[in-house]
This record gives C-alpha cells, structure tokens and sequence, in this order.
C-alpha cells in the first residue's frame, strides 16, 4: 500500500493546487460577469444561452475536465460464461485490452498494478494488453471482479455479430492501446523511476 498512499498523497496535493485556483478564477469570472451585466453590456438570458452553448461543443468534443481517477465498487455478479477458448483466435483476447477501475481489493491484493497515469485504472503493458497478459492470463485465479462477470457477447465495442464471430475492428483500433501521456503522467513515472509506457500495438 505505500505505492497507492504515495501517489494519493501526491494527487491530493495537486488537486489542492487546482482548487486554489479554481477559486480565484471563478471570483475574477463572477466579478466580470457581474460589471457587464450592471453596465448593461450582456443580458442574462444572452449570457446563459452563450454558456450552455459552449457547454455542449465542449461535451462534443470530449473536452469536459475530469478528475481521471476512480475506484470501482463491486455488487455482486454472476461470472460469464463465455467460451473464449474457441474465440480467442479471432478476437486475440480484445477485452484485456480495455480500460476499467480497479477496486480497493484488486488494489490490495495487488493481482493486478494500477496505472500510475491512470488512478486506479488496470495497468496497460507496451503492447496495449493488460500486464497480465502473456497468451493467457497471468493472475486467472486472483482476477478482479470485473473480469470474472464480463461477457462480450453483447458489446459492441468488441463484436459486430457475436454469433457469427465478426470483430470490431474499427472500434478496437481507434480505441484500445496506450494513451500519450502529459507532463503530469511523466513526472509521477519519472517520480518511479520507471520507463513511461509507448502506444501500444492496434488491432488488425
């Protein structure tokens, strides 16, 4: 655990630094927003048209902030009942390429690494693959939750026609792999003295 209180500790002080500045930006915002509307310069009604204008191109374009943390929170689920024996030729096991939080067990048991960019998302390996993978899952008995209940057979993302065994490899080549990482995700694997993870390979 002294892994994940580290990097807690490090995201609450960051997530501190941004709440300072939060707060002043929304003050200097408001007073703004507070003389054009007494000078008559804007309405209210022009003004909130402009903001849920804005809103919604910047929720389009996918740009909304957002923490990027989360732990997940298990109920209880039945475990799937897939026969990924006969599909793994055709899908080469595109599920443990996608992305899920992790839950507070998964991260105490430590079957499966968190990713450091990520918190506290499965860890990716270079080749886009989760770092248990190695032509089978390395950690089958210990798997998170998530992994014992998940059934492609009604995921889009992963077949266009389960039945018929037909991929989806549009979905899985723009959206699996490793994601370029900022100057935050550098520093905190810089800070593990750790190599930061390429792109890693896309489906074919």
């Amino acid at each position: 655990m002294d892994d994940l209180e580290r990097h807690a500790a490090y995201t609450h002080t960051v997530l501190s630094q941004q709440a300072d500045r939060t707060n002043e930006n929304e003050a200097i915002l408001n007073g703004l927003i507070d003389v054009l509307v007494k000078r008559g310069l804007v309405s209210s009604d022009e003004l909130l048209k402009a903001i849920e204008s804005v809103r919604t191109e910047t929720a389009e374009r996918g740009e909304l902030a957002s923490l990027g943390a989360a732990l997940r929170v298990d109920g209880e689920h039945a475990e799937a009942t897939v026969d990924c024996e006969a599909r793994l030729p055709v899908c080469q096991a595109a599920c443990c390429r996608l992305r899920f939080a992790l839950s507070a067990e998964d991260i105490e048991t430590g079957a499966l690494k968190w990713d450091l960019a990520k918190p506290y998302f499965n860890r990716l390996a270079d080749n886009g693959y989760c770092h248990q993978w190695d032509g089978g899952c390395g950690c089958y008995e210990q798997r998170p939750t998530v992994c014992r209940s998940y059934s492609c057979e009604h995921d889009p993302r992963i077949w266009t026609d389960f039945a018929a065994m037909e991929l989806n490899h549009e979905w899985i080549a723009e959206h699996t792999g490793r994601d370029e990482l900022g100057p935050v995700e550098l520093f905190m694997y810089s800070a593990q003295e750790t190599e930061p993870p390429g792109r890693g390979l896309q489906a074919t």
